[in-house]
């Protein structure tokens, strides 16, 4: 075996980025280089974790110093109002301590996620082609949450539970008794170098299994919610339900092991305690001290392993944090699969725009090496000012050779072209910019038809937004809308029918001016006059523009200037509309 396979076999690449696995000490770095600006406010937290653990060690011991002198008869003095102000000042520090933490906390949060989507917004959307979307939310999410909780919550209580306790060591062996801190002392070693990492490499790895199995079930939950028209039509309910119970079964099985593991170091830090506690009280009555002071040593020591209990806390989550940071860490070095062109859209106002895919060839990434193909070996061409119909079933191809004339990304083989130039040459804002596509489904915002039909084209008066939605059939129930362009159309355009949303779309996409205008199924939810219409009006509005529209119903084909037939990733009839006689089953 070659030196090259043995590295790969023990450090293994990534299938989103292709790189092999980072070290814990370049995850380290990336992450700091990226949240540097919490640094400073992180030691402020820090300093007031210092102040609120020594004061409650110091409470404690001296609240049971303070109620043997009770007991014996001795008198308390101003005992009470310094307890008082103790516990005072440990409250502030505490408020201070979580407000300059959780400060730190959002901060880094904002800063991950900016980082994270300022990383993949050139990579989109090729990028979720090597990802599903529900893994690209979980990311962003979840991997986000658990790496800046773990991140902001882990210096403080780590740096803490090295310079306190051993400073109360160091106190009260000078100041007492050498004696009666050895004990304590080892269970300190103990607890901070044994017990954190006991199980550590065994919890990292299931969590890292837990984290994969996850995201795979949030990736398949998110697809069977989006996809539920698709699962109902096709009788999959059954399947999908099956998928997700065995996902979920698997997660909770991976989960068992950094359980098991977090509960035994939690049990072992608290038999440490109980040890100290015990050797204080034993070696103190040897050593004849003073009753208090025993008591208030003893006190103290209960609250001495709050320390180490903090790292173990963090080195508990710490096994998730690091994980996470691998998944977003792949996510935002993949590379960057389409690049733009630098050459300008080839505009030709007199002779139109005419769009060829020739001999294409594309399979998803991860299935070109099955041999199976999404789209084999296709020939089109869509003549400049005409319309064009794709005709087949569900999956056959047809959307994602729209997809690829706007480059969600690159076909294997083949080109694809515009009035004769290749489009991986060309500028791709400009290319994106002339080739609008309305989707069966679209992204509406949470705000008013206005402002979801400018998103496009900024600039457009209102005389415009209602030219547009007139040749989208949509004026006259604008117009009917007490708050009419200023409706709110709710998230994910909840408070619109699913046409009335179809319909707001093609109006936002006609604002942009489109050169080529791309209808995926853009009438799925119209009735048949009503579809008719918007064609109409579409061909009146739009002379000279290239469209061409994606449909499994052969009358919406009938009309067409050419039609081509998919099956299966490839093209088995192409020509006018009286091709459709021949292949009616293909719909």
């Amino acid at each position: 075996m070659s030196q090259t396979s043995n590295l790969q076999s023990i450090n293994p690449v990534n299938p989103v980025s292709g790189l092999p696995e980072p070290s814990t000490g370049q995850i380290v770095r990336w992450l700091t280089t990226i949240t540097r600006p919490v640094h400073f406010p992180l030691v402020i937290s820090t300093l007031f974790r210092f102040v609120y653990l020594s004061l409650e060690m110091v409470l404690f011991g001296y609240a049971a110093w303070t109620i043997v002198r009770a007991v014996q008869g001795q008198p308390l003095g101003g005992a009470l109002w310094i307890l008082v102000g103790m516990a005072l000042t440990k409250a502030l520090a505490y408020y201070f301590e979580q407000f300059s933490g959780h400060y730190v906390a959002f901060k880094a949060l904002e800063l991950l996620r900016g980082h994270a989507f300022s990383q993949l917004w050139p990579k989109a959307p090729a990028i979720i082609t090597r990802s599903t979307s529900g893994d690209l939310l979980a990311s962003l999410t979840r991997d986000v949450d658990r790496i800046e909780v773990v991140y902001a919550h882990t210096f403080a209580p780590v740096v803490s539970a090295v310079v306190v306790p051993s400073a109360f060591l160091i106190g009260v062996g000078f100041g007492v008794d050498p004696l009666i801190v050895v004990v304590p002392a080892l269970c300190y070693l103990i607890s901070m170098t044994f017990v954190p990492f006991f199980g550590v490499r065994a919890a990292f790895d299931a969590t890292k299994k837990t984290l994969e199995l996850r995201g795979q079930l949030t990736a398949y939950t998110t697809d069977s919610v989006f996809g539920v028209e698709e699962v109902v039509g096709y009788g999959n309910e059954d399947k999908r339900l099956e998928g997700t119970a065995l996902l979920s079964d698997q997660v909770n099985q991976a989960s068992r092991s950094p359980a098991f593991y977090r509960g035994f170091r939690r049990g072992l830090n608290i038999a440490l305690m109980l040890i100290s506690f015990t050797s204080i009280l034993g070696i103190g009555l040897c050593r004849e001290l003073d009753i208090a002071l025993i008591a208030a040593l003893a006190a103290g020591s209960l609250r001495f392993f709050e320390g180490p209990r903090g790292v173990e806390d963090t080195v508990g989550a710490l096994d998730a944090s690091i994980a996470s940071a691998r998944r977003l860490w792949h996510l935002t070095h993949a590379p960057q699969a389409v690049r733009s062109g630098d050459k300008s859209f080839p505009v030709d106002d007199a002779a139109g725009v005419d769009i060829e895919w020739d001999n294409v060839d594309y399979s998803y990434p991860g299935l070109a090496s099955t041999g199976r193909k999404i789209l084999n070996n296709i020939r089109i061409r869509a003549a400049a000012g005409k319309r064009t119909v794709f005709v087949g079933r569900s999956g056959s191809g047809k959307t994602t050779a729209l997809q690829l004339l706007l480059r969600f990304d690159d076909p294997q083989s083949g080109q694809i072209r515009v009035n004769g130039q290749p489009i991986d040459e060309l500028a791709l804002d400009e290319l994106r910019a002339a080739v609008m596509l309305v989707r069966q489904k679209n992204e509406i915002l949470d705000a008013s038809l206005a402002d979801n039909l400018r998103l496009g084209a900024p600039g457009v008066s209102d005389a415009e937004l209602w030219q547009a939605l007139e040749v989208a059939e949509f004026a006259d129930e604008v117009r009917e809308m007490p708050e009419g362009l200023e409706t709110m159309a709710g998230q994910d355009g909840s408070q619109l029918s699913g046409g009335q949303g179809q319909r707001l779309c093609l109006a936002r996409a006609l604002l942009t001016k489109p050169r080529v205008l791309l209808l995926d199924e853009f009438t799925a939810n119209l009735n048949r006059e009503l579809e008719e219409k918007i064609r109409a009006n579409l061909a009146r509005a739009l002379p000279g523009v290239t469209i061409i529209e994606v449909t499994h119903r052969l009358e919406q084909a009938t009309d067409a200037d050419a039609v081509y037939i998919f099956d299966h990733g490839q093209i088995i009839a192409s020509g006018g509309p009286e091709v459709l006689n021949e292949y009616s089953e293909y719909s």
